[in-house]
């Protein structure tokens, strides 16, 4: 069976007894009887700071948390995390008993897909060979404890404008495989998601052409036991401040997924301006990822400033150089390339926007470890509670988008 021992709450215990994954439970059992439609959170585990926002946020709002890990974060080769499916599951456990947090904690395997993690891109990958490290991952996945799979095979970089038949029929084999593993391990708590927002084709059509494919063969080879929950299409957003749901193309999405039995995950939805229509429309999940390491960036560079003049001052003996040491990590990381055009490392030191985004990338480097704990250790010395002033921002922010999605409470409503 496997490990959701990181999950001590009522649902999870209902979630098992009743064997319906937890996030269909919740989605399916609540949302009609709640009579306020909801949407569940979406947080990519970025770093164990981020990892613990998330959970007392939770904790406080009362409210079920959700952590999409994609394969470039957490994987069996460790990710720009450190953290294997294995490792980040017992991480996610201690915490939680650490920080006692009651509220439901739904693990998903975010962009599962080949050619969706860098590595397959910049090794060169073929189809098989991609197909076969994805498996891998997945598998990994799903006997680490994940909750939901993303299966997306959207992304071909030998063939960009891939239809809905060739998407879908990788889809199928890569759901086939998933339902081997989680029947090898005597389980029947698994939901899926698929489609994706980064398929080249942005219409409502593709979107409708994956489904009916995807549920035609599902039934051809008597898979009926394939619980997808989630479909994901494209609704406008994108990682930027500014940020705004297309709610004419969402409602529509949300009608023609719901007609299937799905529910609309969307992506993306960092710094978005209008939150609370989401439930109001039907989305069902949203997730947000580059934001908080992007807050925390900025929280960051605020307390080195502190540091810097406290220095200055000659109240500090010497500084962290914590931003020096972000930047040059993020630089020799080499993904900052996706943003930049020309190359140029010096675009990232007159941005701060772009340093903050692909931040995400270094926050566990053990370099910047080093340099935030020296950061923390001399503040400390002069009163302050650095730690707790990172953690507050990322934490208030997700409440913020929580309160939006009418997740506050939820678990009080449920149990009333």
């Amino acid at each position: 069976m496997r490990d959701c021992s990181f999950d001590h709450s009522y649902l999870r215990k209902l979630s098992i007894e009743e064997q319906i994954p937890i996030a269909e439970l919740i989605l399916r059992t609540f949302y009609n009887k709640l009579g306020q439609p909801i949407t569940l959170l979406g947080i990519s585990p970025i770093s164990p700071i981020v990892v613990e926002a998330a959970l007392l946020a939770a904790r406080e709002a009362k409210a079920p948390i959700m952590f999409i890990a994609s394969l470039n974060q957490i994987d069996i080769d460790g990710g720009y995390t450190g953290w294997t499916p294995e490792s980040f599951i017992e991480f996610l456990k201690e915490e939680a008993e650490r920080l006692k947090v009651e509220a439901p904690i739904i693990i998903g395997l975010d962009h599962g897909g080949p050619w969706l993690k860098d590595k397959h891109v910049l090794e060169g990958y073929d189809l098989e060979t991609a197909m076969e490290m994805t498996k891998k991952s997945i598998e990994s996945a799903i006997k680490a404890g994940y909750d939901i799979i993303h299966i997306d095979t959207t992304v071909d970089p030998y063939n960009p404008r891939l239809e809905a038949d060739i998407v879908a029929r990788r889809t199928l084999e890569l759901l086939e495989f998933s339902e081997e593993v989680k029947n090898s391990i005597g389980s029947s708590q698994i939901n899926y998601e698929i489609g994706s927002d980064r398929w080249i084709y942005k219409d409502i059509e593709h979107v409708k052409k994956l489904i009916q494919n995807v549920k035609r063969d599902t039934n051809e080879l008597k898979l009926n036991d394939i619980r997808i929950l989630f479909v994901v299409g494209d609704v406008g957003t994108r990682v930027a401040p500014g940020n705004r749901l297309d709610q004419l193309k969402a409602k529509k999405l949300v009608e023609l997924v719901s007609t299937h039995g799905f529910f609309l995950k969307t992506h993306s939805t960092d710094y978005v301006e209008n939150p609370d229509v989401f439930p109001k429309i039907g989305i069902g999940g949203a997730n947000i990822g580059p934001m908080y390491a992007d807050i925390m960036y900025k929280t960051i560079m605020n307390l080195y400033r502190k540091e810097e003049h406290l220095v200055k001052q000659g109240l500090l003996q010497d500084s962290s150089n914590v931003l020096r040491i972000i930047y040059e990590e993020i630089v020799n990381d080499g993904r900052w390339k996706k943003y930049v055009k020309n190359n140029d490392p010096s675009v990232l030191l007159k941005n701060d926007f772009l340093m903050g985004i692909c931040s995400r990338y270094v926050w566990c480097k053990p370099r910047v470890n080093s340099a935030l704990e020296k950061l923390f250790k001399n503040l400390e010395e002069i009163g302050f509670d650095p730690k707790t002033i990172v953690i507050n921002e990322i934490k208030n922010s997700i409440e913020y988008y929580m309160r939006s999605f009418n997740l506050e409470n939820l678990l009080l409503r449920i149990n009333n």
